[in-house]
């Protein structure tokens, strides 16, 4: 039975994140977590993403997330670190936005 319990909790991990996206552009960043409304973050505001540490008793099954840091020191979770103009991971999405800021 526990081993149910962690199969239908490790698949609502993945369908969040799968169904979850980010957009990064010359307007802000857009994170949309899923079931959540999007947020839309000015680039101005942007000061980097970061990693999340994994932690807990099943930290190998939990999917890699990060965290938005604001330039107040503001941390808004992000579910998916890919975006389409930008690639996946943190470095990718830290130069993204880089980019953005020297054009």
């Amino acid at each position: 039975m526990p081993l149910v319990v962690i199969g239908i909790v490790a698949i609502a991990a993945i369908v969040s994140v799968r169904c979850s996206s980010l957009q990064i552009t010359g307007t802000g960043v857009e994170v949309r977590n899923y079931p959540q409304a999007p947020k839309l973050v000015p680039l101005s505001e942007v000061e980097r993403f970061e990693t999340t540490a994994r932690s807990g008793n099943f930290a190998s099954i939990r999917p890699a997330t990060a965290v938005l840091v604001l330039t107040d020191g503001t941390r808004l979770p992000v579910r998916r670190i890919e975006a389409r103009d930008a690639g996946y991971g943190v470095e990718a999405l830290n130069a993204r936005v880089t980019q953005l800021r020297d054009l």
